[in-house]
């Protein structure tokens, strides 16, 4: 061989391995989590009345999984056995009260710093990682506590967006969250205070009390009744606010605004990552489609859906633009992209006109806050990745949020953590073809601390069942669930409404049954008590955490962001 056909063949071979090499490094990560969006509000999830180009685009290139279910019906436990891997009962994430969420800012409950998150796992690999949008996993801006729950202590380098949550007390008009929820109690707080305040001043008139002693109860009153009615009648003020890491730049939240900031942060993030060269994991957590639903005004009066719709069409938008990014840097060939919701859609939100505002959730009954139906945990769920999953291919196997956790874990090569039981499970055998039945043989559903429903897939076959313990009326949470005794059997494969019971004395439905009970015990059995972050001190609003942008205003405006949305 002669010396010049040598020095081709050695640099054909470096050529190949340098091209091997990239080809088997780990890809970037872009997750895009929806808020409250229902399983049939996308056009590729069979909607035809609501515009989504981009999300459908999204499937075309990628997988759709059609069975996709999150690990709880309500934001906050759904959303840390996302990040973490685990049901929410693992990590104290739930409670058996209705509200099963991070209520107040200003309070200590939170993921608990022990836990490990997937940005964790990302940053160990080298990754730079962010969160944008909504958090609502527990606040804290103590840095000298090293267990404070925060984005950037749980694993992200970079973090813009909400603490908690959006709610219709946010929009001009709009409904108080917490009388839509509860009203009674909210009327019967206030009843007490007005009769208690009476009987006071009665009591002072008929001199049973001095003067001095009846001021002093009057103050005592208002000071409590005051506490108690404020964040009812001023979450605004409390919680309307966005933070750039550990500095509230914003106060109240622009809401017309916040997509298109959310998009000008993911660019800037992606062209950062671009220009330094660095793999990255990037989750884009859009405040849509939860109220209040305020868009743009390219978007009012779009969707023949009303506010609903044109809050969807507004976050198709945002996907789109950021996707656009991804491609114009060159990113988007190794990098996978992940589009899921957490949880199912609130079929029977209403705003303060009486509106339709909440998520359709395609053939599938029940809806967010119910633990057992389908409506309640299905989501859509896509996945793309350049190469390695098949294009417009679509995946009829149960899959779960907490699933997110072990597949980067695989795909960065990063052990998984020790001692720690972990109920999601890798996906990319699934996803790229290696094998075509689920990973999970067993998912249970939770009500707060309690399964109300057991999903089966045998190895073998393609039959999915599931085992309903207990089942919540029409339209109520999951907490008055009524126990069925004896339980309800159904085929998901051939009954995805859930309209049709099973017959119990048929021997292949008593295997099934059997088979879902002996796992449920085994998978109580693993379950080890922690604390949970719900309890009554832990969710109390503590005035003296309060965030206050520039007190006593209380308002300000993003330095960053100044001026360019003040015609909206």
């Amino acid at each position: 061989m002669s010396m010049n056909a040598f020095m081709c063949w050695i640099f054909g071979i470096t050529v190949l391995a340098v091209a091997m090499a990239a080809d088997e490094s780990p890809p970037n990560l872009l997750l895009f989590v929806a808020d409250d969006l229902g399983y049939g509000d996308l056009g590729c999830f069979g909607n035809t009345t609501i515009r989504t180009p981009n999300i459908d685009k999204l499937a075309a290139e990628g997988v759709k999984l059609t069975h996709s279910t999150a690990a709880e019906s309500l934001c906050t436990p759904s959303r840390a056995a996302f990040l973490t891997g685990r049901y929410p009962i693992r990590s104290g994430m739930t409670t058996s009260r209705p509200l099963r969420v991070i209520l107040h800012s200003a309070s200590v409950g939170g993921l608990p710093a022990n836990e490990t998150t997937f940005a964790e796992v990302a940053k160990s690999a080298g990754f730079t990682t962010a969160l944008l949008g909504k958090w609502h996993l527990g606040w804290s801006l103590d840095r000298s506590d090293p267990e404070h729950c925060h984005p950037l202590n749980r694993g992200f380098d970079y973090f813009y967006g909400v603490p908690l949550t959006n709610t219709p007390d946010f929009e001009d008009g709009g409904d108080k969250i917490f009388v839509q929820k509860a009203p009674r109690a909210v009327f019967q707080t206030q009843a007490t205070f007005v009769i208690l305040l009476l009987s006071v001043v009665c009591l002072m008139r008929a001199q049973f009390f001095s003067l001095r002693s009846g001021v002093v109860v009057i103050f005592l009153l208002v000071l409590i009744f005051g506490y108690m009615l404020l964040p009812i009648f001023y979450l605004k003020l409390l919680e309307s606010f966005i933070y750039r890491n550990y500095d509230l730049v914003e106060q109240p939240i622009h809401l017309p605004s916040v997509t298109s900031k959310l998009v000008m942060e993911s660019q800037q993030f992606l062209q950062a990552r671009h220009a330094d060269n660095t793999p990255f994991l990037l989750v884009v957590s859009w405040l849509h489609v939860h109220t209040a639903l305020v868009t743009a005004p390219k978007f009012r009066g779009r969707s023949q859906h009303g506010p609903y719709g044109d809050a969807v069409e507004e976050m198709d938008w945002g996907v789109g633009e950021v996707l656009d990014t991804l491609d114009r840097l060159g990113l988007a060939h190794n990098t996978l992209v992940y589009f899921t919701s957490d949880h199912g859609g609130d079929a029977k939100e209403k705003d303060w006109m009486g509106r339709p505002s909440g998520g359709y959730n395609g053939p599938f009954r029940g809806a967010k806050l119910q633990s057992s139906p389908e409506g309640a945990i299905r989501v859509p769920g896509i996945v793309r990745w350049p190469g390695k999953v098949p294009a417009g291919h679509v995946i009829q196997e149960p899959v779960s949020l907490m699933d997110v956790l072990p597949t980067i874990a695989g795909l960065l090569h990063v052990p998984l953590p020790n001692g720690v039981t972990l109920d999601g499970k890798d996906l990319v055998p699934l996803l790229t073809g290696q094998t075509s039945v689920s990973p999970h043989e067993f998912l249970f559903h939770y009500c707060g601390i309690r399964v109300d429903a057991v999903r089966y897939r045998p190895r073998t076959g393609t039959v999915v069942w599931k085992l309903l313990l207990r089942d919540p009326p029409t339209s109520a949470d999951c907490s008055t669930a009524r126990h069925l005794d004896p339980p309800q059997l159904i085929d998901l494969t051939s009954d995805p409404g859930e309209t049709s019971p099973l017959d119990l004395d048929i021997k292949e439905h008593q295997e099934a049954v059997a088979a879902m009970m002996a796992a449920l015990r085994e998978h109580e059995a693993s379950v080890v008590h922690v604390p949970s972050q719900f309890t009554f001190i832990k969710s109390l609003w503590l005035p003296w955490k309060q965030p206050c942008c520039l007190f006593p205003a209380c308002a300000c405006q993003d330095d960053k962001f100044r001026g360019m949305f003040d015609d909206w």
